[in-house]
């Protein structure tokens, strides 16, 4: 019997490991011949590998192979010999009759069941601040945490990968069903989240009822939404582009219609006095006078020869006594509303003037459209980027819809 020294076994055993990770044929038989010239010395060991096991059986264990097919990351080739391990694990010793030995496979099924319910809480549950990132937004709750962890190490090779398939080779996405690099890279690229579409529906069973109707009712939002369409179906046209938008965040967290303020808001301290003059008219509390004071007063002063003089140009001017409608308070020349003029209404045919209420006046830099939808719906003209965006999500989601309506495109989105 041959013993082989260990630095012999360790270099063995690093070929061996190159030649089963082999990604394609051309590199398997590159890796044969090094696992060949290291075991020169020992050629009855490598008669033995090469024609007991890779000859009949290399497509069974070598990635070369395995990667060619689906198997969600399950390679092994004896999925029994796996359980009975297991339960020879637990039952320590052939000792024991039919009850105690059905006890201990009925205890361990039930913990192998359990640490599966775990899981999948885990999966819906845990957060994870490494994937807070937007291009998770989709997945998090939803499919298994391993499914994202395979995600984000394809992730990681966005950086030396790109969009490059032959660099890539795609394996995650044909053993897993799950977005390879070069994909995650076009997704980063937009920007926008990874749909839930491009992951495979195993990942996202996380639950044993296999039937969807047998899912608790607290589970189940067809109330809710039942309710919420007939609320849709009552509104008018401004509610229902307001209720349409929230929902809209709600399902596409990717896009929110809130902004940034265009101008830093000044929210401590009270405001600074301007160097406008302000008549002490336009700041006074003091109300004016009504008719009957005027009155008293001049009758007050007429029987006595103490009081002062009351100017009777006042009591001159008064009117007769005004009836009680007439008594509301006049307003101030400042408080009368001076007629708006809207700009460029002379432009247009009078037939439409009394059905306009505004004209806005927006920029003229190639985005008026965007401008003035902007500012008619009151976010202002400066969020003309963001009703861009809407245009163009509304079009790559809807595409097929528009190809029907329009017959043709003549232009897309990329």
């Amino acid at each position: 019997m041959t013993v082989f020294p260990k630095k012999k076994q360790v270099q063995i055993m690093e070929a061996w490991e190159a030649l089963i990770y082999s990604y394609d044929e051309t590199q398997y038989y590159m890796k044969l011949a090094i696992f060949e010239g290291i075991c020169s010395s020992c050629s009855i060991f490598y008669d033995y590998v090469h024609e007991q096991w890779l000859i009949p059986h290399k497509e069974r264990f070598v990635e070369a192979w395995t990667n060619r097919v689906m198997h969600f990351g399950n390679t092994t080739t004896q999925s029994v010999e796996s359980a009975h391990w297991s339960l020879k694990m637990i039952l320590q010793d052939s000792i024991g009759d039919i009850c105690s030995v059905w006890e201990t496979i009925n205890n361990l099924i039930v913990l192998q069941h359990n640490e599966i319910i775990t899981s999948f809480e885990k999966s819906i549950i845990q957060k994870v601040h490494r994937y807070s990132n937007r291009l998770y937004a989709n997945l998090r709750g939803v499919v298994s945490k391993n499914a994202i962890d395979h995600i984000a190490a394809e992730y990681d090779r966005v950086k030396y990968v790109g969009i490059d398939q032959t660099e890539c080779r795609c394996t995650i996405r044909t053993t897993h069903g799950l977005p390879c690099a070069c994909e995650i890279a076009k997704y980063s690229m937009i920007p926008r989240s990874i749909p839930l579409d491009a992951i495979h529906g195993w990942w996202s069973k996380l639950t044993f009822h296999v039937d969807a109707s047998s899912q608790p009712s607290e589970l189940s939002m067809k109330h809710e939404i039942d309710v919420i369409v007939k609320k849709f179906e009552e509104l008018d046209v401004p509610d229902k582009i307001s209720l349409k938008g929230k929902l809209r965040e709600i399902a596409y967290p990717s896009t929110t219609s809130m902004f940034p303020p265009v101008a830093k808001v000044k929210t401590k301290g009270a405001p600074k006095k301007g160097k406008s003059k302000v008549s002490k008219r336009d700041k006074s509390t003091k109300r004016d006078p009504s008719w009957w004071e005027y009155v008293d007063a001049s009758v007050r002063c007429s029987g006595t020869n103490a009081c002062s003089t009351i100017d009777t140009s006042k009591v001159e001017k008064l009117a007769p006594r005004p009836s009680v409608q007439k008594l509301t308070p006049r307003p101030s020349i400042s408080k009368v509303q001076q007629p708006r003029v809207l700009l460029f209404k002379d432009w247009l045919p009078v037939e439409i003037h009394k059905f306009i209420d505004d004209i806005i006046d927006v920029g003229d830099d190639g985005n008026c459209g965007y401008r003035a939808v902007a500012a008619l719906l009151g976010m202002g003209e400066n969020c003309w980027a963001f009703i861009r965006q809407q245009c163009v999500i509304e079009l790559q989601e809807f595409m097929s819809h528009y190809e029907i309506l329009f017959g043709v495109i003549s232009y897309r989105f990329t």
